[in-house]
């Protein structure tokens, strides 16, 4: 039996020999397919954690959500399996040649999981992340009520009319994007009525594998962060998606003065950065004189490369 141990550090179950439960060296010239249901719900049996798996309970563009029952603490679960083959991975892929499309749905679930982290620590409510198995991320299950085996439904699927006080829904949905963006400093990137569920506790945040911290310390953007002059334009497109879901009850709010309302609580070094950042011009990175030649160089050969590719597509 493997001798398995939690490593606080990183909140990822690993082996003693410091690999992920349950990850197999896989041969490369195996050619690679999408992991069914079947066999995502044996990858979780047989780590040991797992007592058993229930059903699907959900599916999105990037993943498929199992529910399971752990077996030490008989505790629900929701095992968030992120597939291959999608258009979100495809995405992720772009301009990427080291990284396969498993290693990606393995990194998607990392960044699932470290920002359900943050989240969940600034007191947000989002599922609670537990640990990583590759390319699946454990979280908390959220039912629709207390000791359900049904998960809490999506908002978009319920008649918000049929609520005492439909407004306040959406009240609460800024006050949870608002707290994610002031409390979180992190960008959702995909906020709406399809990413919020409903239970008799109120709203409840989800898929985040996308969302990003803000960054007021550099002009360069990295992978990691972005500067807070475009966090703020993220976060007046997510309030404008959430504000489209409430439409068609004819509850709608001003976007725009809901972001102004929201940056206006920002620490003051943020608020100096965002009144100095509109009359700086945009800087992507320093390339030194001697360099300049090179960068030239390297730009024509991938232009160069590209139009190939695209001339043997035309024929």
């Amino acid at each position: 039996m493997t001798n398995k141990k939690f490593d606080q550090n990183y909140g990822i179950k690993v082996s003693k020999s410091g690999h992920l439960l349950n990850e197999q060296r896989e041969d490369c010239r195996v050619p690679l397919r999408e992991i069914t249901v079947r066999e995502a719900t044996d990858q979780l049996l047989a780590t040991g954690e797992i007592k058993k798996v229930f059903s699907v309970i959900g599916a999105g563009k990037e993943a498929t959500v199992l529910l399971a029952q752990e077996k030490e603490t008989d505790e629900l679960v929701c095992a968030k399996v992120f597939r291959y083959f999608t258009s979100t991975i495809k995405k992720r892929l772009q301009g990427t040649h080291h990284i396969s499309k498993e290693g990606m749905a393995s990194i998607a679930a990392k960044q699932e999981y470290w920002n359900l982290y943050e989240l969940h620590k600034a007191k947000i409510p989002v599922p609670k992340p537990r640990y990583l198995l590759k390319n699946i991320m454990m979280m908390d299950f959220i039912n629709i009520k207390e000791n359900s085996l049904i998960p809490a439904p999506l908002l978009s699927d319920v008649n918000i009319s049929d609520i005492d006080d439909p407004e306040n829904i959406l009240y609460e949905a800024i006050d949870i994007i608002a707290r994610v963006f002031l409390d979180a400093q992190m960008i959702h990137g995909d906020y709406s009525n399809d990413n919020l569920m409903i239970n008799e506790n109120g709203l409840v945040t989800m898929d985040v594998s996308q969302s990003v911290l803000y960054n007021y310390k550099t002009f360069i953007d990295t992978p990691d962060r972005i500067r807070i002059d475009k966090a703020v334009k993220y976060l007046l497109t997510d309030i404008t998606n959430l504000n489209k879901g409430f439409y068609k009850y004819r509850i709608s709010i001003d976007p725009e003065e809901v972001v102004q309302n929201i940056i206006k609580q920002l620490p003051e070094k943020l608020q100096s950065f965002l009144d100095n950042a509109k009359s700086l011009l945009p800087v992507s990175r320093y390339i030194p004189e001697r360099y300049a030649s090179k960068e030239r160089e390297r730009s024509g050969e991938f232009q160069r490369r590209t139009n190939m590719r695209y001339q043997k597509k035309k024929r």
